[in-house]
Parts: C-alpha cells; structure tokens; sequence
C-alpha cells in the first residue's frame, strides 16, 4: 500500500497515472536486474504471469527471424506438461489461456486465439514431464528430435528449470546465432535457482521467463522475461515484426502496454500503447512491489550461504517425511521442494489427486474435532493450521503433496532454523495424521 499511497493514489488523470506507472515500471525492471545481479545488457520485462510471458518469445522470434513473418512455420516445444503453469502450453500456441486478457478484462464470447498468431505459422508441441508411471521422460532430447523431423520451420525450444515438484530438464537451451537459427526459452518461472545458474543461461542467449510469485512469495499474477545481451541488441535494431495486429488490444497488447516491456523493444512501444494510451496495469506494479521486498531481503544473503541453507532444509525435512513410513514417503526431493505421497489407510496404494484435493482442504482448517479418539500429538498435529503446495498429479497410481521453501521462509530459517524446521514439522505430523485417519475425516463435516 505504501507504492500506491505515496505514488498513485493523488493522481487525478490517466495521463497522470500513464506517466507514473512508466516511472514504476522502470524502477521495478532496475531493482530486479540489481537484486539477481542480472550482467549488464540484459534487459527486463514486466508481464502479468508466467502463462502469458510465452507470448513474447514468439514475437520476438519473428523478430531475430524475419522469414517467420513470411511464411516459414514456428515450431514452439514446451516441455514439462502437467508440471508447468496449465496455460503455458495454450499460450504458446498463440491461444487464450483464460477468459480475460490482463488489460482490457473478458474476451468476446468465442475468442479463443490472439489475433497475428495463427495456426498456419505456429505450431505448439507439447512433452509431458513423465511417462504416467511416473518416470521422468527425457524431454530435451525428445525435443531436439521433434525438431530435427521440421527443419524447414524455426524451433524455439524450451528447458524447464523446476516445474512445480522441481523437476529439471537435462538441458537449458541456448538461442542459436543470438536467435537467427533458433530460440532458446529457459521457463525458470519457480525461481528456484542460483545466480551462477541464471547468469549462464543468459550468457547462451536463452530468454529466460520468470515470476515472483513463486519462490519468492510474491502475489499471483507476477511475471518478467529477461532478454539477453545479444538478443537485446538485435531487438533495439530491428523493426517491429509483423503482422501489426499481433501489437493491439486482441493480442499482445491485451497482455503488455509500451511501460512494461525494456528500452530494446523502442520501436514496438508506439504500437504496443494503442490509440488511447489507457492499458495501465496498476495491480502489476503493486504485486511486483510486493515480491520486490522478499527479493531485496534475501539478496543481501550471499548466494552460496543461501544454496547451501537450502540443502540443509530438504535434508531435514526430508528425514521428517521418512520418520513416517507408515503415511508417508518422499517420493521426489528437488532442492526447496519435498514432494510426498500419502498412503491409503489400508496400505493398498497411494492417495489418488482428487483425495489429495480433500487432504489440502483439511490442512488450512482445524480437523481435530472429526477425529473421536486421538493422541496428544494427533489432536495438536490436525489443529495446527498449515499451508502447503497444492496436489500435482505425477502418476495413475499417485499423486503428491509439496512441502516448499520459499524466500521468507529462508530468510527465516537463515535466522533461526529450529523455529522453521518446527513448522515444518507440524505441517508432515499433520499430513501423517491425516493419513492415518482419512475415511472419518471423509465422513465428517470437513
């Protein structure tokens, strides 16, 4: 509230918010690059989310590849179905993802494609993230022999580093020719890496997308693509790609006005702002605002005392899980998520997604009053409100629950790790009870 009081709140006119905004906007892209050490040239932009993020590397394909605009097709692989944002996939085809769109509200009924993205010069192909065993499908290679059947088209390949139980490619992908050839997309939007990491993703001209929402706690809808040098470069020399529909209200333009994207995209800025100049996304500011202070609390933390914190927590909590073999398992450990399944009362299987939903209602309510007869350490475990990630389905025979650190919490256990780690605790003694108890808790009132 305090952006919004000191900066916006007094503002009379649209041409005064308008102006505002621009000077937000260009102080947040600032903060962000100095808060991940971002190398100087890459630039920063704003969007809404990760989902429509996707829509940029396409433009900005057409950009780096001028015969994109002239009928050579766009191949655009996403990796990691069911483990990424469940728009990502429809965004990258050129589709609407919900809907609205994030500046002008609901679409006209039976809108379902953005206008300048159809489906004569884009191609979206999906790989799921797993076999439905649950075995992890080695999707860079799988995409690198889709796109070596369409060597007539332009591929822009995407590597996904932790998707939502933090599973990550084998390969980033680099832009190949600062993106004349190809188009590396690195979808890092949990924001669960390390700067070196990051830094070497821009260094290979792959567009990385990114959200604060995520790791960093930010409110939902809080997104930002970041352009590497070189590609920056060829953007900030290039004209704005066609089709001209592609900038207006019912396409990009729906999504991004001229003060969110960086000083690169100059020539796209007249087109992006539309005749009227009245797309100003005051929500996003705030949420980046927001995000922003997690984001500057934590890097004044060195990276590799915050890697290492990080490994210690999944360790720990890790060892919680496991010390429950008869409800639980660590089915999968990535880093700041522990992803657990929960077995059925019965030790016949594992709870299923649509039980994990009822398991991830019970964990925010006080339960303990469904349950007759329990022990001190039950009753205290099902009273204790805890808020955990939501089910993914990973499997037919299963799905998961996620313990997940994030940028507050880190920052907390940095100080004081025995007070994180006791919450952590309640929260798997919670999840164990429940188990143990879920046919009465099904039966009650919850």
């Amino acid at each position: 509230m305090k952006l919004f009081n000191e900066k916006l709140a007094s503002l009379k006119s649209q041409e005064e918010v308008e102006e505002a905004l621009r000077d937000i906007f260009d102080n947040q892209r600032t903060r962000i690059a100095s808060a991940l050490q971002l190398p100087e040239g890459v630039e920063v932009v704003l969007c809404p989310s990760g989902s429509d993020a996707e829509y940029l590397p396409i433009a900005i394909a057409r950009a780096l590849q001028p015969d994109t605009q002239n009928g050579k097709k766009i191949v655009n692989i996403v990796t990691q179905l069911k483990e990424i944002g469940a728009g990502t996939n429809i965004a990258a085809n050129g589709d609407y993802f919900s809907t609205h769109a994030a500046l002008y509200g609901r679409l006209s009924d039976g809108v379902t494609k953005l206008k300048g993205f159809n489906e004569e010069s884009l191609e979206e192909i999906s790989i799921p993230a797993r076999e439905r065993s649950g075995e992890v499908l080695d999707a860079s290679s799988i995409a690198k022999e889709i796109a070596e059947k369409q060597l007539d088209a332009y591929p822009i390949y995407h590597g996904v580093f932790g998707g939502k139980t933090g599973l990550r490619d084998s390969v980033m992908p680099a832009s190949t020719d600062a993106g004349s050839t190809s188009l590396g997309v690195v979808d890092a939007c949990q924001g669960r890496f390390s700067l070196e990491e990051l830094h070497s993703w821009l260094e290979q001209d792959s567009i990385v997308l990114f959200t604060g929402s995520k790791f960093y706690q930010a409110p939902p809808f809080c997104g930002a693509i970041f352009i590497p040098k070189n590609i920056a470069e060829k953007l900030r020399n290039s004209p704005p790609p066609g089709p001209i529909e592609m900038y207006g209200r019912d396409s990009i333009g729906g999504f991004l006005s001229d003060k969110e994207v960086s000083s690169c995209f100059e020539n796209w800025k007249p087109l992006l702002r539309g005749p009227d100049g009245d797309a100003n996304n005051v929500g996003l500011a705030l949420r980046w605002e927001a995000g922003l202070e997690g984001m500057e609390k934590l890097a004044k933390t060195p990276n590799a005392m915050q890697v290492n914190a990080v490994n210690e927590w999944a360790a720990s909590v890790t060892e919680m899980v496991q010390d429950h073999p008869d409800q639980l398992d660590a089915w999968c450990v990535e880093r700041s998520i522990v992803s657990i399944r929960l077995k059925k009362e019965d030790k016949s299987g594992w709870l299923s997604m649509s039980e994990l939903r009822d398991v991830y209602r019970y964990m925010s309510k006080d339960v303990s009053s469904a349950i007759s007869q329990l022990s001190p350490e039950e009753k205290e475990a099902l009273s204790t409100r805890c808020f955990i990630g939501q089910p993914v389905d990973v499997a037919d025979s299963h799905a998961i629950l996620r313990i997940a650190l994030g940028a507050e919490s880190l920052s907390n256990y940095l100080e004081n790790p025995s007070s994180t780690l006791h919450e952590d605790r309640m929260a798997v003694r919670k999840l164990s009870a429940i188990a143990k108890h879920f046919t009465a808790l099904k039966q009650s009132k919850f």
